[in-house]
């Protein structure tokens, strides 16, 4: 089974789209798709390569996740 990192994504289906369009791990060349648990809640889920910092916990998401947000933090970003 391939190791994934979920979050629960609460807000509107139309700002999660907007959200998956932009996202992309800064580390990787990571995948996404939207699932709905057993209860109707929307998780984001980030297929990390093998390896990837982000995945591993070693960096955190937070600068790829302001980007997918905001859409106007520049690539070259880090904390």
């Amino acid at each position: 089974m391939q190791i994934e990192r979920t979050d629960t994504v609460i807000g509107s289906p139309a700002l999660l789209a907007a959200f998956l369009a932009n996202y992309s791990c800064g580390h990787c060349n990571s995948e996404t798709e939207v699932r709905h648990d057993q209860h109707g809640n929307l998780h984001l889920i980030t297929h990390h390569d093998d390896g990837c910092p982000v995945l591993t916990g070693t960096l955190s998401s937070a600068p790829d996740v302001a980007r997918a947000a905001t859409g106007t933090i520049p690539d070259t970003f880090r904390p």
